[in-house]
């Protein structure tokens, strides 16, 4: 304690004042601040303390230096360590008020900022639900058949082995996202049931169940195939892609005839065949 007083008062050597309680001190304080920073979040107390204490330091050792100062050089008409000591606490603000910045935004960290493909998948999730009801062993979609439903369906039906039927409620969507989902319908066997409306894309995953109803009130749609982003995907051949899934629906028992009309039919308008329609081209193919 008697240290920390004589240099408050300048009764110290003017070169221990300033190289060891000076310039010492402050690279040992710098470097405990630089430890500090990286602690992310950073305790508020912590940073109070620190800050507080760092003040402290500064006030100590810039009040006990000015003072050797005058107490040393009295007589003296050299101005060198009086100007030498401005300095080195001009300096010594900056570092010290750069550190508090330092710390104060460890202590309050910005938010982890989201990555694109994560902000996209969520985007995508948003535009779709699909759940499961375990009592009555179905699946239900509802919204737009986007990237990221063939895995999420994928997830869905591991986890749920018991599923016996899709319910679908949807517009439509990216094909190839639709054709993922109708490859998984097929391959664990599931029935497809509409109550709602399924059109464009939601008929690729329609017609891969194996019993396929619809209720009352239920609007089944279709239209031949368009490519609005041509620029964006030069190697798609519309013609070649409506044969592949052209195909798939014969796979499923829909008559040819039927597939006639939907494929030469206008992209620029959705057919909706009634009931019998549907029935008669095996479309539906099982009991209400």
């Amino acid at each position: 304690m008697g240290y920390v007083i004589t240099h408050w008062r300048g009764e110290q050597p003017l070169m221990r004042s300033f190289w060891m309680n000076g310039v010492a001190l402050r690279v040992a304080v710098f470097g405990g601040l630089a430890f500090l920073t990286w602690a992310q979040p950073l305790p508020k107390a912590i940073l109070l303390a620190a800050i507080a204490l760092d003040l402290a330091a500064l006030i100590w050792q810039s009040v006990g230096y000015f003072r050797a100062t005058e107490r040393n050089l009295a007589g003296s008409s050299s101005m060198i360590p009086l100007w030498g000591g401005m300095i080195a606490f001009l300096a010594a603000v900056a570092v010290m008020l750069s550190q508090w910045w330092g710390l104060i935004l460890a202590a309050n960290p910005p938010p982890m900022e989201e990555l694109f493909s994560a902000k996209m998948d969520r985007l995508r999730a948003a535009q779709y639900d699909l759940t499961v009801d375990a009592d009555e062993q179905m699946i239900l979609f509802h919204g737009e058949i986007t990237l990221g439903v063939t895995k999420r369906m994928a997830d869905l039906l591991a986890q749920n082995a018991d599923l016996r039927t899709v319910y679908l409620d949807s517009t439509g969507g990216n094909i190839f996202e639709a054709r993922g989902v109708a490859k998984l319908v097929a391959a664990a066997g599931l029935d497809t049931h509409v109550d709602g409306q399924c059109s464009s894309a939601c008929t690729i995953v329609f017609v891969a169940g194996t019993q396929r109803t619809s209720g009352p009130e239920a609007r089944i749609g279709f239209h031949g195939y368009a490519l609005l982003n041509a620029a964006k995907l030069p190697q798609f051949d519309v013609s070649a892609e409506q044969e592949r899934d052209r195909a798939s629906f014969m796979k499923q028992g829909v008559s040819e005839t039927f597939l006639n009309r939907i494929y030469d039919s206008p992209n620029t308008s959705i057919w909706f065949p009634n009931r019998d329609e549907l029935l008669r081209a095996g479309v539906l193919n099982g009991a209400p």
